[in-house]
């Protein structure tokens, strides 16, 4: 069979071919099923030397997107919406549809999440519609069920069901339970039926260890949590990368494609100095502390900087689940926070930044180069500000030596970039 024409309809993966997704024409989470995935790297490629010609940014070493690990099941955590596909029309629970603020779609079958969270996604589904609750409604602010978020730890098998309601109505707490317990998480759709997607057979079997109950009553439709309440089990789950040990909680960031990610920043710290960094090393916008402690043995000490207070407790925990000691956190904003580490007279020997799509404010990349340092890693999910902060070092006297491009969310127009930044 040829494997381009098979990539037209579906998908190919270590030689086998796989179905198109059944909502390839009609869901907003991927815009490119049906692609061919060497199609899809190239135009990836191309995007990102666009931007780079656009602002005049030269790269001595370019690495062009390759194929990641696997490109199915490969998301670690999905948030899917209550709704309706047509006003007043079934419950659905899934993701909106392609251009649409209102009409959310059932994606059963996904094919970019893990078989246990299409189960999970039908049968609350399920639940919700013999359970008789009301939907959200975005325009009335009325109603009950909101949103499913579930997440899963890749290298342990752990998952954490999150279900998001407003305080209107009454969970029944132990059928809710029990129903999620009583599922067949492994080796099934949510239809009951087999099926086969590509990825590591040597997973861990999903394992539930955590049912939470979210209370948001916002006007916002963003998932956000007025109180939280554990029904079973515990609220966060554990990941292993990079040779660490990760606590995350149901509310922390954590990357979205672990293997990749890994594959990633493993090739990202190659680019640094070798023999270790001494000194000191400033990870900007350091989240839950990922980059910080896996380069914690090659620093003296390294000082994380995060605007975000659960990111921050989350750092602090990983770093004790792990034994490192030389590692600080501080929560409050990256300009902010170097201001004021500079007046105590401290100053970084290294950097690294791994910067929200917004990219680096411009006063903070102003006073990052005023540290004049011999190198910066930059670790980018966002091209076009990666391209517009790179032609503001390359003005103030640096130069990108090395830029690689990865490809960690297949079907979906997102780019991941890590530069090494030197001083000419």
């Amino acid at each position: 069979m040829n494997m381009e024409k098979a990539e037209k309809s579906g998908s190919a993966e270590g030689g086998v071919v796989f179905p198109a997704c059944p909502h390839a024409d009609v869901c907003g989470g991927c815009t490119w099923q049906g692609t061919a995935y060497g199609e899809q790297l190239s135009a990836k490629n191309a995007e990102v030397l666009r931007l780079l010609a656009a602002n005049d940014v030269r790269a001595g070493e370019y690495r062009p997107a390759r194929a990641t690990s696997g490109i199915h099941g490969y998301r670690n955590k999905m948030e899917y919406s209550f709704g309706d596909e047509v006003k007043d029309g079934p419950t659905t629970l899934g993701l909106h549809r392609r251009k649409s603020y209102m009409a959310v779609i059932n994606t059963d079958g996904c094919r970019i999440v893990p078989e246990a969270f299409n189960v999970l996604r039908a049968a609350v589904l399920d639940w919700a519609e013999r359970a008789g609750h009301e939907l959200y409604h975005k325009r009335s602010h009325t109603g009950f069920l909101r949103s499913l978020v579930l997440r899963r730890g890749e290298r342990t098998g752990e998952l954490l069901v999150n279900l998001v309601t407003t305080d209107t109505e009454t969970l029944d707490e132990a059928a809710f339970v029990e129903m999620i317990l009583g599922l067949q998480l492994a080796g099934t759709q949510g239809d009951g039926s087999s099926v086969l997607l590509p990825g590591n057979t040597d997973e861990p079997s999903p394992c539930v260890v955590g049912i939470l109950h979210t209370i948001n009553n916002r006007r916002s439709d963003v998932i956000a949590r007025d109180s939280l309440k554990v029904l079973y089990g515990r609220g966060h789950y554990f990941e292993e990368m990079l040779g660490l040990r990760f606590r995350v909680d149901a509310f922390a960031f954590f990357q979205t494609n672990t293997s990749a990610v890994e594959d990633m920043l493993t090739e990202a710290f190659r680019m640094l100095p070798e023999g270790g960094l001494p000194g000191t090393l400033y990870d900007i916008y350091c989240g839950t502390g990922t980059i910080s402690l896996a380069l914690a043995d090659r620093a003296d000490r390294v000082v994380g900087i995060e605007i975000v207070p659960d990111s921050v407790t989350a750092a602090r925990e990983n770093a004790a689940l792990n034994g490192i000691e030389n590692c600080d956190f501080i929560c409050g904003d990256a300009l902010a926070v170097l201001d004021e580490t500079d007046a105590a007279g401290r100053r970084p020997d290294m950097i690294v930044v791994d910067p929200p799509r917004m990219g680096m404010h411009p006063k903070a990349l102003k006073k990052i180069i005023t540290y004049g340092l011999p190198r910066i890693l930059y670790i980018s999910c966002n091209p076009k500000t990666f391209c517009e902060n790179m032609a503001a070092l390359q003005a103030a006297g640096y130069k990108l030596d090395t830029l690689g491009v990865y490809d960690n969310f297949p079907f979906t127009k997102h780019t991941e970039l890590v530069g090494m930044i030197v001083k000419k």
